[in-house]
């Protein structure tokens, strides 16, 4: 996958992430497929300040670069019900079914009470008792794996790499066949159901800041943060979102 960026103000670099970004991704059936799980929290000051470090801030509001690989991050003042104190990975740009140009992803930190194979009986051994995590409004209650366990040295084979997250989709029955073999840990695969899906004007309109309490601008912000930050399962509602929150603060300092 090409490497492509998203300015919001720029309508010709969408144009031209319609064509060099791969069209959406298909999501698998959730009848086809909780892990033992590490908290971000419970990791030494010394491991969670060294995965801190690799955040990288992309900006905010109209300057922000939104491309494959990326999360990005509600402002305070989001009210929408999904959106609220959320961070979403994006995963896919292109072109949907009706030949419009969309950009999805995935809350990160909305977990259901449902492991997977509560959901989908199929998915059996090692990775049956992950979570099941809600991506968003969007999808027709379809359900997808995103996970660290591809590319060339990796134990699943799919296909190339979201952007530069580390992160990859898809491979149910190959993943099943690592985790149980111990090739591959559990906490390496995240479920998801549903996405969110927005088109330019709607990404334009969310970007737009609002001035808070402080006289400050808050606004939605794009990171790159390490794969381990997107695949936790161990998350509450909008946990990820605080945690990043208070690193988007740090930088700003800095």
């Amino acid at each position: 996958m090409l490497t492509t960026v998203m300015m919001l103000s720029s309508y010709l670099l969408l144009a031209l992430l319609c064509l060099l970004c791969n069209c959406i991704a298909t999501a698998f059936c959730p009848s086809d497929v909780m892990p033992s799980r590490q908290r971000l929290s419970s990791l030494s000051m010394a491991e969670s300040n060294h995965i801190s470090s690799k955040i990288r801030y992309l900006g905010s509001g109209d300057d922000a670069i939104i491309r494959p690989g990326v999360v990005l991050v509600a402002p305070k003042h989001e009210y929408d019900h999904f959106l609220m104190k959320s961070a979403v990975f994006v995963y896919a740009i292109g072109l949907d079914e009706n030949e419009d140009m969309v950009i999805r992803g995935v809350i990160i930190d909305h977990p259901t009470a449902f492991t997977i194979s509560e959901m989908s009986p199929n998915v059996m051994g090692s990775l049956s008792d992950n979570l099941m995590f809600r991506g968003g409004r969007s999808g027709s209650d379809s359900a997808m794996l995103l996970h660290s366990a591809g590319g060339a040295d990796g134990h699943v084979k799919v296909g190339e790499m979201i952007g530069s997250s580390g992160i990859y989709e898809g491979g149910v029955v190959s993943a099943m066949e690592a985790a149980d073999a111990g090739l591959a840990s559990p906490d390496q695969f995240k479920f998801f159901f549903n996405y969110m899906q927005f088109r330019e004007n709607e990404l334009e309109d969310m970007f737009q800041g609002v001035v808070d309490d402080d006289g400050k601008i808050d606004e939605w912000v794009s990171l790159e943060v390490p794969p381990e930050f997107v695949l936790n399962s161990d998350l509450e509602r909008g946990e990820m979102w605080s945690r990043l929150r208070n690193t988007i603060q740090e930088i700003r300092k800095g």
